[in-house]
């Protein structure tokens, strides 16, 4: 019963707490605390010879974005072709080459002395990709010598450029005419078809007038 007493009073009197000798009650440690910080309201001191200086706005201008290149893709009919930002190497491992663009003498039978593109030898089954943004105007698996091969549109600084991917793998076509690619898409896999002496992709570059040029200086001088 003294216990039952004792838990009590200790229970009843929250805030202040009494011991047997003592006859004033005094604060429990239990108590709540009352928040007593107080808060001053802040003031900005400026002196009377302080100068005020209106800040001048910055200059701008504003460009029109280049338009695009329309270009007639047969069987789709007109597609904008955006001008592209980032060239990127068809293969990964762009350093393993053949053949490169120009004078040579004739791998084969009926191959020309002349060579329009430019051999890159990654391994076979290789993923081919796209040297920049596009749309795709060929993608046959009947390209005669060229075999399986691609061709994509793009616009490079205003300038329409056509590249054209041969001798890939039958059935290792990754698009279609009309579709838009981007840098580093792929299009399909290395291969040997067409007029091959070997698994490789001969990659042709081209203008507007159809000439074709050195792929892989082109290449060297914009990729990155």
């Amino acid at each position: 019963m003294t216990f039952v007493g004792g838990m009590m009073i200790s229970t009843g009197l929250p805030a202040l707490a009494v011991t047997a000798n003592e006859a004033e009650p005094r604060a429990s440690v239990y108590a709540p605390v009352e928040d007593s910080i107080s808060y001053e309201p802040q003031h900005l001191a400026v002196s009377g010879e302080a100068e005020v200086k209106t800040l001048s706005a910055g200059g701008y201008s504003v460009e029109a974005a280049p338009p695009p290149i329309v270009s007639e893709v047969a069987g789709v009919g007109s597609v904008s072709v955006v001008k592209s930002g980032l060239v990127v190497w068809p293969v990964v491992s762009w350093e393993k080459r053949a053949s490169g663009f120009g004078p040579r003498e004739a791998p084969c039978g009926g191959c020309s002395t002349f060579h329009d593109g430019i051999d890159f030898n990654p391994g076979n089954g290789t993923p081919v990709m796209s040297i920049a943004d596009g749309v795709v105007v060929l993608a046959t698996e009947n390209g005669g010598g060229l075999g399986v091969n691609v061709e994509v549109q793009h616009n490079i600084d205003g300038e329409l450029i056509t590249s054209s991917y041969a001798h890939m793998q039958y059935g290792s076509l990754a698009v279609s005419v009309g579709d838009q690619v981007t840098a580093g898409q792929q299009l399909g896999l290395v291969g040997s078809t067409g007029q091959s002496t070997g698994p490789h992709l001969h990659l042709e570059m081209f203008g507007a007038d159809g000439v074709r040029f050195d792929g892989f200086a082109w290449l060297s001088a914009r990729v990155g």
